[in-house]
């Protein structure tokens, strides 16, 4: 076994650990889907299709982890490329899966597909190629904007009109990735301007077009996102006392919406709470039967009051540790592929990892980011498995170039002095290029 599965050990024990966690909170917080049967749904159910899960999620882990490095810089392009696609697909009308007024996965062959899952993982994908690939072509503005930035700012425009938070947690992952591998600072400065910029202009004219058209302006797929948006700043900002949302200019069903969020985030508050120091224990959560979501957007919460203030920071510690981790990784790479790929990805699962403990502790709006490798989830639960084994398989790269650096050595130690220059140059030739060509 310890010759088979190489790589970074600790974040194997951490996809441990977040897999144990997951099955006895999803578990713990299914109650809700089956309480008194009247769903048909039993907690034994909501345990198996979680164990599902699990397994699908190991097999795309281990089958990431061993596909060598070359084939992600392969197929990077395409996978960018089936990304958009898929975007594009989600604007058929057949083809597109609604859930809570928002257009966010397919229908293909029955099972309902999260696109925004690959595309995340498709774009730092692309990112990672571009910057390899382009990095000495992109001095000036101009052909940083061709060869990057309008492929991102694609993605989020795509993405914008069925959910703003999915887009903008790509762009400042984009953002954050293009920081560490060292992208002009001005371009940066550039591209954040014009962000924010652009964020207020389409709030401008969503406000404009209320007033010329009123209500009418939300049937626009994307200034209904940004009125959702609006709406939940509003009320997340606004105490019970002292409203500022104006609900008379709501529909019932934006009006029903608000009242479920607002109910789903006081509920999360009260269970964190009344987790205390050490919690209620295991499946001793009360507010489980009243989060309709526990299981996914407000899991978090429910950790923490069965397991109190102890069980929320040895979560937060495991992303922490596989951040820092990552990083680590990321340090001793040769390839930039590999380094802005670990660096990418490692920057997207902590992210919306904190994004949802921030939801659930009520220090940020809603957003509806899952806990990744944790709360309930098919599609988000593949996905993010094969992102770790991504890493996994960088750092099992890594490892092997340790081990040949250290058998080189030993062998020139053996060997007469008139051979170890050669020995070296071919060593050196190997760390130059076993990144770019490890097939």
């Amino acid at each position: 076994m310890k010759n088979f599965i190489k790589g970074d050990k600790i974040i194997w024990f951490i996809v441990i650990m977040l897999w144990m966690i997951s099955l006895i909170a999803v578990f713990s917080s299914g109650s809700f889907l089956a309480r008194g049967g009247q769903t048909g749904i039993e907690k034994t159910n909501v345990l198996f299709e979680q164990f599902q899960s699990i397994l699908m999620g190991c097999a795309a882990l281990l089958i990431c982890y061993f596909l060598n490095i070359g084939v992600y810089r392969k197929v990077a392009p395409i996978a960018f490329g089936i990304s958009i696609l898929m975007l594009l697909m989600l604007y058929v009308p057949g083809l597109r899966a609604e859930t809570n007024g928002a257009v966010r996965g397919l229908k293909i062959a029955g099972r309902t597909i999260q696109v925004f899952e690959f595309v995340k993982v498709g774009t730092v994908l692309f990112i990672a190629w571009v910057i390899e690939k382009y990095a000495d072509e992109m001095d000036r503005f101009k052909d940083y904007l061709l060869k990057l930035l309008i492929w991102i700012l694609l993605v989020c425009v795509l993405i914008l009109p069925n959910s703003f938070s999915s887009a903008l947690l790509i762009a400042v992952v984009s953002f954050m990735m293009m920081f560490f591998m060292e992208i002009k600072g001005k371009h940066l400065l550039l591209t954040a301007g014009g962000a924010v910029a652009l964020v207020v202009l389409l709030f401008l004219v969503y406000h404009l077009s209320l007033g010329l058209f009123g209500d009418k302006a939300n049937d626009v797929g994307i200034f209904n996102r940004l009125g959702t948006v609006e709406n939940r700043i509003k009320s997340f900002a606004s105490s019970d006392e002292d409203s500022t949302l104006d609900l008379s200019k709501l529909t019932p069903a934006q009006l029903q919406k608000i009242d479920n969020e607002n109910r789903q985030s006081e509920n999360a508050k009260i269970a964190i709470a009344e987790g205390g120091i050490f919690g209620k224990g295991a499946g001793h959560s009360t507010q489980r039967f009243t989060l309709s979501m526990a299981f996914s957007d407000f899991i978090f919460s429910i950790i923490v009051e069965e397991y109190g203030l102890v069980g929320g920071i040895l979560v937060i510690a495991l992303y922490l540790v596989f951040l820092f981790r990552c990083i680590s990784i990321a340090r001793k790479c040769t390839a930039p592929f590999s380094q802005a790929l670990v660096l990418g990805l490692a920057f997207l699962i902590t992210t919306q990892a904190f994004l949802h403990i921030l939801v659930n502790v009520r220090l940020i709006p809603i957003t509806g980011h899952t806990l990744p490798l944790i709360s309930h989830g098919g599609t988000a639960y593949l996905v993010l498995s094969g992102a770790i084994g991504m890493i996994l398989s960088v750092s099992r790269t890594i490892d092997k170039q340790i081990e040949e650096q250290k058998r080189v050595q030993l062998s020139d130690e053996d060997e007469p002095a008139e051979n170890r220059q050669q020995l070296q140059k071919e060593n050196y030739d190997k760390e130059t290029y076993n990144e770019q060509d490890n097939n």
